[in-house]
This record gives structure tokens, C-alpha cells and sequence, in this order.
């Protein structure tokens, strides 16, 4: 698996433009992001899959212990840019914008969900898995899983729908729609803290965060445009996150803060690497899809014993998972038309 890991950093950096003096000022473009979040979903993918291998060899550790070392981490740039984008929306567009939040964000989401779940629940059927209805039921809104990734479409949704909620009620005042969104969201980490594990909800700040990036967007630029003030930002923001990964094994609140520099850190190195790599950003186009399908054919391969070959099985797991989700976001694509 080490060869993944080189896959990845090759892919980083054919097509890459680096900016000693100057800088990448489309660095949050929807291109560039959708190339970092390219980055990102290969290593979920990878992050998921070795939970269903049943040997790792010892010469696959720097794969191994990279996963290891981000953890949750991986999933806070998707975050930071969905918080990002919906706001970047919500300034430009404003009240059509906020009032499509609903159908087109809110409700396609959940609808993809709705058919990945129902596959789920067909392949549990298939190999005579025991649902109860109630299970199969909460599964469909992320609460329970039938065997898919549940918890980050969870809390995006609801992410959407306090972000929605907010700005419906002050879509002309956007301090007290930030300060409502922030509300919403404690109130719901508060509430998962006693029903689901911290991984549900410790990396959910870096949303907000994006939110307050984007209203802050100009300010903050202003300091980092400049190579003297940048050099000191990146070695504040290397100190933060050494310090923060020290506290974050104690409690949500530290890994929020600790998810946070990480974010900020990938900010700054993406203000000095343009990431453009068309293989990249055909997985960051595509990053639902894959995130949501990829166990499909993870758990169907391990059921017929081919998890005891980990190559051979991460090979096709991998093709598998690339087949499914062109033919599931050409199908979804139809009907959605339609």
C-alpha cells in the first residue's frame, strides 16, 4: 500500500504550480478545492478499506501510519469547503439562494443517500443480514447504518439545514445568521454527545469555520497576500497544530480546535501550491459518490474471502468502486433530470 501512498503524492504533484514570491489567488476556486478534496477522498477510501483487510503487511507502514496520523483530520477539508461555498452562495445569490437550500442542497443530498442506502440494504438481503425495521428505518436519515458511512452525511444535512434555518430568518443580517448557525450547531454536538461517539461531531467546527472565513474573506486576506505576514502566519499555524494535537486525545473541544489549525495549515500550503491534476478533480467531482459506495464492494469482496489477498482485494475493490459510481451518478443524473 505504499505504492498507494505514492500514487497520491505523484498525482499531487503532476500539474502543480508552485508560488515562491507570489501567490495562488484561486486557491479556494472551484477548481483547486475540488482537487484538494480529490486528495483527501483517496485517503478516506484507503482510511475505510484497511478495516476490511484481514492481514496489512509490515512494508505497507507509511500508508499505514499516515491514515493513522490524520485520523478524523481527513474529512475537515470537506467541511471547511462545504461551510465556504454555501456562504460564498449566500452573499452572492443571497435570498434565491438560501430559498433553493431546501431542493438543492438539503433534499438532492439526502435523496443520493436514499438510493446508497437502499443498495445497502439489498446487498444485506442478499447475504441474509438481519435487519429490524426500526434499523433499516434510521438508516435511511443516517442515524443507524445497514453497513455504509453514515455519520459525516448525518451532520452535513443538518449542517445545511441550521445554515438554511439561519439565514431564512436573518438573510439581512449576516452576524446574527452566523450567530444563529453557531447556536444551532452546539445545541446539536450537545445533543450527539449522548448518543454517538466524538467522530460524529469533533471535526464539525471546521463547517463554521468556512462560514467565517467566507464573511471574513477580505480581512483575512489582506494579512495573508503578504510574504512577510505569511511566513509568520504558517509558523504560528505549524506551532497551533503541534500544540492542539497534544490536547486532542482529551476532549471534543481540543480536536475541534485541533481540526481547525489543520485546516488553516492546508490554507496556507494551498495559497503557495496550486493543485491541478485532472485525475484529482474527477475525485473531487465525484467525492459523494465514492465516499458513499465504496464499502459496497468492500464488504462484498471480503463475504466471498477475497480480503486474505489484501492486493488483489484493495485492486478491485478500487476498480469496483470507480464502476459504481459512474453508473450511480449517471443514473441519479437521469432521474434528477427527468
Amino acid at each position: 500500500m505504499n505504492l498507494y501512498f505514492l500514487f497520491i503524492v505523484v498525482l499531487s504533484l503532476v500539474g502543480a504550480k508552485f508560488f515562491l514570491k507570489k501567490f495562488n489567488y484561486d486557491y479556494l476556486s472551484k477548481k483547486n478545492t475540488t482537487c484538494v478534496k480529490g486528495i483527501f477522498i483517496l485517503i478516506v477510501f484507503y482510511s475505510h478499506l484497511v478495516t476490511y483487510i484481514d492481514s496489512i503487511y509490515s512494508k505497507d507502514f507509511i500508508m499505514l501510519n499516515f491514515r493513522n496520523f490524520l485520523g478524523q483530520l481527513m474529512v475537515t477539508m470537506f467541511l471547511f469547503y462545504s461551510g465556504y461555498g454555501v456562504f460564498e452562495s449566500i452573499k452572492k445569490k443571497r435570498q434565491n439562494y438560501i430559498d433553493s437550500m431546501l431542493r438543492n442542497r438539503i433534499f438532492k443530498t439526502w435523496l443520493n443517500f436514499f438510493v446508497a442506502v437502499l443498495s445497502f440494504y439489498f446487498l444485506g438481503v442478499f447475504f441474509n443480514d438481519n435487519f429490524s425495521l426500526l434499523k433499516v428505518i434510521l438508516s435511511f436519515v443516517g442515524w443507524e447504518t445497514l453497513g455504509n458511512s453514515n455519520w459525516y452525511v448525518f451532520s452535513i444535512l443538518f449542517m445545511y439545514f441550521f445554515t438554511y434555518v439561519s439565514f431564512k430568518i436573518y438573510n439581512d443580517d449576516y452576524k446574527k445568521g452566523i450567530f444563529l448557525n453557531l447556536f444551532l450547531m452546539v445545541l446539536f454536538v450537545m445533543l450527539l454527545r449522548f448518543y454517538k461517539g466524538e467522530y460524529w461531531f469533533n471535526t464539525i467546527i471546521c463547517y463554521f469555520f468556512g462560514i467565517l472565513y467566507s464573511y471574513n474573506k477580505d480581512n483575512i486576506e489582506h494579512i495573508l497576500f503578504n510574504n512577510s505576514k505569511y511566513i509568520f502566519c504558517l509558523f504560528i499555524s505549524i506551532f497551533t497544530f503541534i500544540t492542539f494535537m497534544q490536547y486532542s486525545k482529551y476532549n471534543f473541544i481540543f480536536y475541534g480546535l485541533y481540526s481547525i489549525s489543520f485546516v488553516f495549515l492546508i490554507i496556507l500550503i494551498t495559497l503557495k501550491i496550486q493543485i491541478n491534476n485532472v485525475i484529482l478533480k474527477w475525485f473531487g467531482d465525484n467525492l459523494f459518490w465514492i465516499y458513499i459506495l465504496q464499502r459496497i464492494p468492500m464488504i462484498l469482496f471480503k463475504k466471498i474471502g477475497l480480503s486474505i489477498y489484501p492486493y488483489k482485494y484493495s485492486f478491485i475493490v478500487f476498480v469496483s468502486t470507480l464502476i459504481l459510481t459512474f453508473l450511480y451518478k449517471w443514473g441519479t443524473s437521469k432521474i434528477f433530470r427527468k
